[in-house]
Parts: C-alpha cells; sequence; structure tokens
C-alpha cells in the first residue's frame, strides 16, 4: 500500500510575521494564486492606495478593467476592517471587493452575503480564508479557500461583457463619478498634449480608458498617461525605461508631488486643482528620449546631455 503523508496547518505568522511588511508584498507578487481561487486575472495597480486617512492593501484591476480591492487579516475578520472595506469600496468605486482573512466569522460572512443580495448590480463581494499547508517537512504552500462569493457571478461577468462603456469625459463624471474640477484637469492636459503633439508633428493618438487617458504611439505603446482616477489624482505621467534616479533624471517638476510607478514604469505628478497646467515641454524631451518610434521600450542607460538631464 502506498504511504500518503498529511496536511498540516501552519500559523500563518510563521510565514508572514507583519501583515503589512511581509504578507500584502507577498500577495501582490503572487496574485496569479488569489486570481485562480476567485476565478479572476487579477493585475497589479498600487499597494497601500490611499483612502482619505487610510490606506486599502492592494487596488488591482481585472482582465474586464474593473477595479478590485482587497483587504487582508492574518486574524479572524473583525467591524474595524469590515467598515474599512465598505470605505475603500466607496473611495475607489470598486466593482469587486476581496476580503482575506485567516477565519472569516459567521457574523461577517453573512454582512458579505447581504451586500453581494442588496447592493447595486455589477458590484460583488468575496470572502476568501487564507491557510498554509505542508506534509511533513516540506515547504509551506499558501491556500486561498473562497467562504463567499458573488451572487450570480456567473451571468453579471457575461452581461458586463456584452456591454461594453464608451469612456468619454462625461462617461467618466456620469460612471465614475469623479469630481467635474478633476476631469476638467485632466481635459485640460490631454489638450496641452495633443497641441504638443501636433506642433511636433508626432503620430500619437489619445485614448481614453476607464479611469485615464493614454497617448500611444505605433503598437499601442503608451508615451503619457493622465490619471484621474488611480493614483494620487489628477495626475500626469510619462513612460521611461527604469526609474528616474537610474537614469539621473533631475525632476523637472520640483514644485509638483512625484511618483514613479515602478510596476507601469510611470514617472508622474500631481497637478493640483485649480492651479495652471505645468509646461510640458520637459515631459515630451523625456518622451522622445526613451521612446523609440515602433516595438516596445528598452533599458536604456543613463543620459549624459545637458537636454536629457533637464
Amino acid at each position: 500500500m502506498v504511504e500518503l503523508g498529511r496536511l498540516e496547518p501552519m500559523p500563518l505568522r510563521s510565514v508572514w510575521p507583519n501583515e503589512a511588511k511581509d504578507f500584502t508584498p507577498w500577495l501582490a507578487s503572487n496574485l496569479d494564486v488569489l486570481g485562480q481561487a476567485v476565478g479572476l486575472a487579477l493585475e497589479l495597480r498600487q499597494q497601500e492606495y490611499p483612502v482619505g486617512r487610510y490606506a486599502l492593501d492592494l487596488l488591482l484591476q481585472d482582465a474586464q478593467g474593473r477595479v478590485v480591492a482587497v483587504e487582508n487579516q492574518l486574524e479572524q475578520t473583525d467591524h474595524s476592517h469590515l467598515g474599512q472595506l465598505l470605505t475603500y469600496c466607496a473611495g475607489t468605486q470598486a466593482k469587486v471587493v476581496i476580503w482575506i482573512a485567516r477565519t472569516i466569522t459567521e457574523e461577517h460572512a453573512a454582512a458579505l452575503e447581504w451586500l453581494n443580495t442588496n447592493t447595486i448590480t455589477g458590484v460583488g463581494f468575496f470572502g476568501v480564508e487564507v491557510e498554509l499547508l505542508r506534509i511533513g517537512d516540506s515547504v509551506p504552500a499558501p491556500n486561498f479557500r473562497v467562504i463567499i462569493r458573488p451572487n450570480d457571478w456567473t451571468k453579471d461577468n457575461r452581461s458586463s461583457r456584452a456591454d461594453p462603456i464608451a469612456w468619454s469625459w462625461d462617461a467618466y463624471v456620469e460612471e465614475l463619478r469623479l469630481p467635474r474640477e478633476r476631469v476638467e484637469v485632466g481635459r485640460q492636459m490631454v489638450e496641452a498634449l495633443s497641441r504638443g503633439i501636433e506642433e511636433r508633428d508626432l503620430p500619437w493618438q489619445p485614448v481614453m480608458n476607464k479611469g485615464y487617458v493614454a497617448i500611444q504611439r505605433a503598437g499601442a505603446y503608451n508615451v503619457f498617461v493622465v490619471d484621474l482616477w488611480y493614483n494620487r489624482v489628477p495626475r500626469i505621467a510619462v513612460k521611461l525605461p527604469t526609474a528616474p534616479g537610474e537614469l539621473n533624471l533631475v525632476n523637472p517638476y520640483p514644485s509638483l508631488q512625484d511618483l514613479w510607478m515602478a510596476p507601469e514604469r510611470e514617472w508622474g505628478w500631481t497637478v493640483p486643482l485649480g492651479g495652471p497646467i505645468p509646461d510640458l515641454d520637459p515631459l515630451f524631451d523625456l518622451a522622445l528620449t526613451y521612446n523609440p518610434a515602433s516595438g516596445p521600450m528598452t533599458p536604456a542607460t543613463a543620459p549624459t546631455s545637458p537636454r536629457e538631464q533637464l
């Protein structure tokens, strides 16, 4: 008879001592494991996404472009995190909300069921328990068990794919409920970029997406991004092959708050509401330096000319 091993549970904190420093970064790098459990292809947008005074553990996006909010706990669920979950859902306009914990209590499972029954169509809540298992002295393996899932999830997914939204400035206000003042700043930035493209006779085109406008070159490669929804908005960003520090670049807008988004390779700046749109010539200099006429952006060495150093 074949001898079989026994699955043994391990304490979560034996592998992830700290939720924010250990578990959340691990999950951000292993979204395929969570995605397989909930049946979604997940893409990272930002860790510790600010929502007012609080920070959402993970802001994600699925293959349909829906915003996915993920809140983690290494203990059993509690009322505090339930309140945070609802705050994050409202603050990000998430269509998918995933609450991960060691144990989903009966009370909180019932609350998630109620939310799935009573919230608007197209918004769904998952309750997911996480555990660590091993056989003997083997390497521990994570296991996600879906306890609560949205009602009629398959039907809703089919419906959303069949009725895509044509994004526009009005749709940003009506569908995403973005403030008109913020959308107006975004429109002005896109218009300024379009003028710069025309003046330089560049074959680049604006493409409106859910929550942001991309300026694309041939092959649908992004050059600029005007972000109205995801990261410290409203934000204007340029694509770079690697971090600005590695390229020895000097910040062209020292008076604005800047942010380097490593996964997207975007160097961006928050543009205050009610203020002037910054001079975009430095962004065009960066884009023309590092973006090829066609094909993907390749790693670059640090620039040496004063123009490239800005």
